[in-house]
């Protein structure tokens, strides 16, 4: 272990960890002992991710304690604890938790991460009680952070020394991106399906020498930005070459950077701080520009726009960027911009048939099926690529079907909902009229006027309200009363 990479905070969570263990009597340090000891530990950000998430420190801490408590003590307080083998793996996962969020050491939030990682040798005990997951975690980060997570530290690094720890400030240009692989380790991303081929190619320019920005042309719709997030989402699963492995997508954020843009020249300032910090990073840093027709043209004037201040370190193959347009943005704003043209590597992205279409739509479903807490068959799913074909084929498929698909599950939502409501009033009105008959069998009409207007004022109110559930519920309610159309 690289103790140079852990912060002092970290390296007070270990020795922490060692005196957990010696105070319950155990003759290894393990990953329940490393819990305890992070939260334990005053000063840090875990306390705020803990609550974030809504699992306080203490309850945490509990919850370890008990299963503690119930392992049987294997040997005598000893002061030279050994560090058990799942201890020195979530200490090295912690370390890749560090490089994925930027950070320049290991803080105890990285191996609080890497603690909670399904591949931890966490008790299933005490991963079940807390009821925390590593997913839980990168959001909470992600939302405390926002666009803002991309830190420096505020002091320049000693030669010879290890980094100064200093305290953390946002990067001054970065602010305008966002963090796409930060998003992608939350789950924040529909998963990417059936776009290997376009994947595999945006890749492999990346990884080029020169010419290693990727444009990914293609009709609105047919899943161009979908692949960026399927990048970033490789990104941290690690399925990318290792060259690849420790990189940030970061999406720039065009109207951030032109908006409050006081002065002329105030944009251009911005967009060339920010070429100059991921220039800076030496190739940790790819740049993804939805829209990227938007930079021809984008500044206070005078011929200076966003693509004349890239177009250098495009060339010298400094920064890697990789777009998304359709084909008559890109002939229209970048194709005539010879120069620009060449620095850029095109990717063209078809609409999907009606087979690509369905698997694309059956493997991005679960995200909606739980968002809106319903379950689509599979007859539903291949109707919506039909249909959505057929009727719509003026928009892209697979955007068109999915829109389809979310449309009618929170339209399902809200009519179940509201038709739970009327149905117990339903049932109450169906004993009160049945009541009602009962007490006017044998009766005349004409004589026991006050009654027999009760039950029709009553079988009124419930006629009404069942036209309203058939309109919330209208196939279910023909089913249950035989009614046809």
């Amino acid at each position: 272990m690289d103790i140079a990479s852990y912060s002092s905070d970290s390296r007070a969570v270990i020795k922490n960890a060692k005196e957990v263990a010696a105070a319950f009597k155990h003759p290894e340090i393990e990953v329940e002992h490393l819990l305890m000891a992070i939260v334990r530990h005053e000063g840090s950000e875990v306390e705020s991710i803990l609550n974030q998430i809504g699992k306080s420190p203490s309850f945490v801490e509990s919850m370890v304690e008990i299963h503690l408590k119930e392992q049987s003590s294997r040997a005598t307080a000893r002061e030279n604890l050994t560090v058990s083998p799942s201890v020195q793996s979530v200490l090295n996962q912690a370390l890749e938790e560090k490089s994925k969020l930027y950070d320049p050491l290991v803080e105890p939030e990285h191996i609080l991460i890497a603690v909670f990682d399904p591949k931890s040798a966490l008790s299933p005990y005490v991963r079940e009680k807390i009821g925390i997951t590593k997913e839980d975690i990168y959001k909470s980060i992600a939302e405390s952070k926002a666009v803002e997570e991309i830190a420096t530290t505020t002091r320049k690094t000693v030669e010879g020394e290890a980094p100064p720890e200093g305290k953390k400030e946002v990067a001054r240009t970065l602010r305008y991106c966002i963090d796409m692989t930060n998003l992608a380790a939350a789950g924040e991303f529909d998963p990417m399906v059936g776009r290997e081929k376009e994947l595999q190619l945006t890749i492999q320019i990346l990884l080029r020498r020169r010419k290693n920005s990727p444009v990914l042309v293609g009709g609105a719709g047919v899943g161009k930005s979908a692949i960026v997030e399927g990048f970033a989402q490789a990104v941290i699963d690690g399925t990318v070459p290792k060259a690849l492995q420790d990189v940030k997508v970061m999406e720039v954020d065009m109207g951030s950077l032109v908006a409050g843009a006081k002065y002329k020249g105030e944009f251009e300032e911005r967009f060339k701080a920010l070429i100059g910090e991921v220039v800076k990073s030496g190739g940790k840093i790819i740049l993804f520009i939805d829209e990227i027709h938007t930079i021809a043209g984008t500044g206070g004037g005078g011929g200076m726009d966003a693509a004349n201040l890239i177009k250098p370190a495009l060339a010298r193959g400094q920064i890697r960027l990789v777009g998304a347009t359709t084909e008559e943005e890109y002939i229209k704003y970048l194709e005539k911009d010879k120069a620009l043209d060449r620095r850029f590597e095109r990717i063209k992205v078809e609409e999907p048939n009606i087979d690509e279409a369905v698997r694309i739509t059956k493997g991005v479903v679960p995200k909606y099926q739980e968002h809106h807490k319903v379950e689509f068959s599979e007859e539903a799913i291949v109707a919506s690529v039909k249909l959505a074909k057929r009727y719509l084929s003026e928009r892209n498929l697979p955007d068109v079907c999915l829109d389809i698909i979310d449309e009618a599950a929170s339209e399902f939502s809200v009519k179940k909902e509201f038709a739970t409501d009327k149905i117990p009033t339903v049932a109450s009105q169906i004993e009160e009229i049945e009541k009602m008959l009962g007490d006017c069998s044998g009766k005349d009409p004409e004589k026991d006027k006050d009654d027999f207007e009760k039950l029709y004022a009553a079988y009124d109110s419930f006629g009404r309200n069942v036209e309203t559930l058939k309109g919330y519920w209208g196939h279910r309610v023909q089913a249950l009363t035989g009614e046809t159309q």
